[in-house]
């Protein structure tokens, strides 16, 4: 499956990461190294990995608010993972694993 991933604040290398995929929201933490907590890439449980913190989500307006919802939320573990929305969860850890592991060499 091949996603639309865009990256809204691309001056960040490391650290906090916005943007969008297919039409949700989302916001991760990215390290530079791989960490015990981040997110397993190879089969989404908590572990090595460089993603430490996920948010997929659309924020829906109302009248008086905009409401939020959320299809995935990571903090060391799942506390929200909506399996209909699985193959993007997957998709999206998996290309800021990638993204984000690409060392320039001089």
């Amino acid at each position: 499956m091949s996603l639309k991933i865009k990256i809204l604040n691309s001056k960040n290398r490391y650290g906090y990461i916005q943007g969008e995929v297919e039409d949700f929201c989302w916001y991760a933490l990215v390290h530079r190294e791989e960490v015990a907590h981040g997110i397993n890439p190879n089969n989404l449980d908590a572990g090595r990995g460089r993603v430490s913190r996920l948010c997929i989500y659309k924020d829906i307006p109302m009248t008086n608010y905009t409401k939020r919802l959320i299809y995935a939320n990571y903090k060391r573990h799942w506390e929200v993972f909506n399996t209909r929305h699985e193959d993007v969860i997957r998709g999206l850890v998996d290309y800021l694993n990638k993204r984000y592991s690409i060392r320039v060499i001089k």
